[in-house]
C-alpha cells in the first residue's frame, strides 16, 4: 500500500543523511591512529571507560548512539511498511556497517565493531521513541473519539 509522504519529512531525512555522512566521513578526529580496525566487541568501549576522560566517553559512546537516533525515527515514518523491530535492527546495523567500511577504505580511519553496535543501539532507541509516540497518539485519538 502506498502512503503519501510529507515532502518536509523527506527533506529533513535527506539533510540528516548528509549530516551523517559529513560527520562520519569528512571530519577529522585527532585521536585516530590511521587506517586500523577493532573487531573485538566492546574493546573500544572498555578503553573509553578506562580512559577517565568524560569528553572522550561522551564524544565516542554517547555520540555514536545519538548520531543514529534520527534514523530510527525517520525510517518508520517514511517507510511505514518497515516499522517492525527486526527491520529496524537490520537497517541500523547495515547503514552503520557501510559507514564503517567507508571510513576504513576511503577515509583512512578505524573500522570499529563497537561503533556498529552503538549506532545500531541508537537506531533502536530512536525506533522505540517513534513506537511509543505512535502508541500514545493512537490512544489519545481513541480516547477523544469516544
Amino acid at each position: 500500500m502506498l502512503y503519501r509522504i510529507n515532502k518536509y519529512l523527506v527533506i529533513a531525512f535527506i539533510l540528516y543523511l548528509f549530516t551523517l555522512i559529513f560527520l562520519t566521513l569528512f571530519t577529522h578526529n585527532y585521536y585516530t591512529y590511521g587506517k586500523s580496525s577493532n573487531l573485538i566487541p566492546f574493546s573500544s568501549v572498555r578503553l573509553m571507560l578506562r580512559s577517565g576522560s568524560s569528553a572522550l566517553f561522551i564524544k565516542n559512546i554517547v555520540g555514536n548512539v545519538i548520531l543514529f537516533l534520527p534514523l530510527g525515527i525517520f525510517l518508520p515514518m517514511i517507510i511505514r511498511s518497515k516499522q517492525r523491530f527486526a527491520w529496524q535492527l537490520s537497517l541500523g546495523c547495515m547503514v552503520s556497517a557501510v559507514i564503517e567500511l567507508c571510513q576504513y577504505f576511503f577515509a583512512a580511519r578505524i573500522f570499529d565493531i563497537d561503533d556498529i553496535l552503538l549506532n545500531t543501539l541508537g537506531t533502536l532507541i530512536g525506533w522505540l521513541f517513534f513506537m511509543i509516540v505512535q502508541t500514545l497518539r493512537r490512544k489519545v485519538i481513541i480516547f477523544y473519539s469516544h
